[in-house]
C-alpha cells in the first residue's frame, strides 16, 4: 500500500459498525483531518444535501409502508390460524362440555377471527403496503447509490501538501458503501436463512404436535392388529376409551388440522418476510462483493495513488450496480405502473 493510500485510509478512519450504515456525509466531515480538506467540501456540497435528504425521506417512507404491511399481514395469519384452531375444537370428542352456550361463543369467536382474516386479506390486497415498501426502500437505495457516486466524480481543488482527492473519495466510498452493505448482506442473509426454518418456532411446534399425532397413533394400529386377530385383545384392556376407536381418531384429526394450523403459520410468515429468497440473494450478493474486494480493491487503490480516475470509476461502478439490481427493476417497475396508470392514460391529450 503507498503512502498516499495509507493516508487517505488514516483520513477517512476505521470501520464504526454501528453508526457507518447511517447516510449522514456531513457528520462525516467532522472527524476529516485539514489535510482532507478537499474531501471534506465535497461531502458539504448542496447536491449531497439533496441527496442525502431524498433518502431519508424515502427511508422513512419505506419503513412505514412495512409496518404496515407486517403488522396487518401478521393480524391475518393470526386471525386464520385461531379460528383454525378454534374449529379443530369441535373435532374433539367433548360435547360434554360444548354445548349452548358455550357452542355458541365458540362459533362466534372462530366466525369473528375469520372476518379479520379476511379484512386483512383484502386490505393487503387493495392497499398493496407491499409494492410501495420495495418501491419506496429502491428509491431510497438508489438515492445512496446515486449520493457516492457524485461523491466518486466530484472535483474539488487540492491545496498544497493536503491528501489528493482521488484516494480519499475511494476510501470514503470503500468504508461507509462497499464495507457497510457487504456487512449488511452477510448479516441479513444470516438472519433470513435462520428464519426460514432453524429458528422457526412455529414450524418447531407444528412438527412436536406431529410426533404426539403419530404417538395416537399406535393405539391405532393397536386396533387394527386386534380386528385382524394378529394380537390378543387382552392387550387393550387397559387402554382409556379416550385412545380407542371412534375417540382417538376424531381426537387424532383434531391435533393433525392443529398442527397443520400452525405449520401454515410458520411457512407463511416466512414467505411474508421473504426469507427463503432474501437469504439465497443476500449471501450470494455478498459473496459477490467480497470476491470484487478482495480482487478489484488493490488495483483501484493504486490507480487512485496514480491518479487514474477511470479505474477508480469502473471499480466502483462494477460494485454499484451489484448493489443496486434489484432497487433498479422496482424502480422501473414503478415507473412502467405510474406511465400505464388507467386513470392518465384516459385524461391524455392526444398530440
Amino acid at each position: 500500500m503507498s503512502n498516499i493510500t495509507e493516508r487517505a485510509v488514516a483520513a477517512i478512519g476505521r470501520d464504526n459498525k454501528g453508526a457507518d450504515w447511517q447516510l449522514r456525509p456531513k457528520e462525516h466531515t467532522e472527524g476529516l483531518p485539514p489535510e482532507a480538506d478537499a474531501l471534506k467540501r465535497v461531502l458539504e456540497s448542496d447536491e449531497l444535501k439533496r441527496l442525502t435528504t431524498q433518502f431519508h425521506e424515502a427511508d422513512a417512507a419505506a419503513k412505514k409502508a412495512q409496518t404496515n404491511y407486517k403488522r396487518i399481514g401478521n393480524w391475518g395469519l393470526g386471525a386464520a390460524t385461531i379460528a383454525t384452531i378454534v374449529g379443530a375444537v369441535f373435532l374433539f370428542p367433548a360435547e360434554s362440555w360444548l354445548k349452548d352456550p358455550v357452542r355458541t361463543i365458540v362459533s362466534v369467536v372462530q366466525v369473528s377471527f375469520l372476518v379479520i382474516a379476511f379484512c386483512a386479506a383484502r386490505w393487503l390486497a387493495m392497499k398493496r403496503p407491499f409494492n410501495a415498501w420495495m418501491q419506496k426502500r429502491a428509491q431510497a437505495e438508489i438515492a445512496r447509490v446515486d449520493l457516492f457516486n457524485r461523491i466518486v466524480r466530484a472535483d474539488e481543488v487540492v491545496q498544497g501538501d493536503d491528501i489528493p482527492l482521488l484516494p480519499l473519495k475511494l476510501e470514503y466510498f470503500r468504508r461507509y458503501q462497499l464495507d457497510v452493505q457487504q456487512r449488511y448482506y452477510q448479516v441479513r442473509g444470516k438472519q433470513h436463512e435462520d428464519r426460514s426454518w432453524r429458528n422457526n418456532g412455529w414450524l418447531r411446534l407444528s412438527s412436536w404436535i406431529t410426533g404426539f399425532v403419530v404417538v395416537l397413533g399406535i393405539f391405532v394400529v393397536l386396533e387394527v392388529l386386534e380386528a385382524l386377530g394378529l394380537i390378543s385383545p387382552e392387550w387393550l384392556v387397559s387402554v382409556p376409551e379416550l385412545l380407542r376407536a371412534p375417540q382417538i381418531n376424531r381426537v387424532m384429526l383434531a391435533w393433525g388440522v392443529i398442527a397443520s394450523a400452525f405449520y401454515g403459520l410458520g411457512i407463511s410468515l416466512s414467505l411474508m418476510d421473504l426469507d427463503e429468497r432474501n437469504a439465497s440473494r443476500y449471501q450470494t450478493t455478498a459473496k459477490n462483493l467480497e470476491f470484487l474486494t478482495n480482487t478489484n480493491l488493490a488495483e483501484a487503490r493504486v490507480a487512485a495513488a496514480a491518479n487514474d480516475a477511470q479505474t477508480v470509476y469502473d471499480f466502483v461502478a462494477e460494485i454499484q450496480a451489484l448493489i443496486s439490481s434489484e432497487h433498479q427493476e422496482w424502480i422501473l417497475l414503478s415507473a412502467r405502473e405510474h406511465a400505464l396508470d388507467p386513470d392518465k392514460l384516459r385524461h391524455a391529450k392526444p398530440n
